[in-house]
């Protein structure tokens, strides 16, 4: 689905509370999105269509605010992977919650991404 730069789009989980949140960005070609609540199995299905649909309307760069996430598990961490190899540029926004953190730092993963403080 194409996503107007200039338009507020919101993707909500089917079950659990989490949501992301297309923002219109000054920038042409970035996608600006901010991620909330708790992203498993059953919720992390809004994250992967906020990216896709980032990545399959060609934004050179995708920024993802993560400061708001309360939880996320293997399969959160699957969708910030996969966007980072398929996008052009995957910037993580924090401050990354602790949670997080330590997910990315037993799974190796923490220095693939790029994080900007918030």
């Amino acid at each position: 689905m194409m996503i107007e730069n200039n338009r507020r789009r919101t993707y909500r989980a089917p079950v659990r509370t989490a949501w992301v949140v297309r923002e219109p960005s000054p920038e042409p070609g970035t996608a600006l999105l901010s991620a909330s609540g708790e992203f498993d199995i059953e919720s992390v299905l809004c994250l992967h269509e906020a990216l896709a649909d980032a990545r399959h309307e060609g934004s050179r760069q995708t920024v993802l605010d993560i400061s708001q996430v309360g939880f996320g598990d293997s399969s959160f961490l699957h969708e910030l992977l996969a966007a980072h190899f398929s996008h052009q540029r995957l910037v993580l926004v924090g401050p990354v919650p602790d949670q997080l953190r330590q997910l990315f730092l037993l799974t190796g993963t923490l220095g693939l991404f790029t994080i900007e403080p918030g």
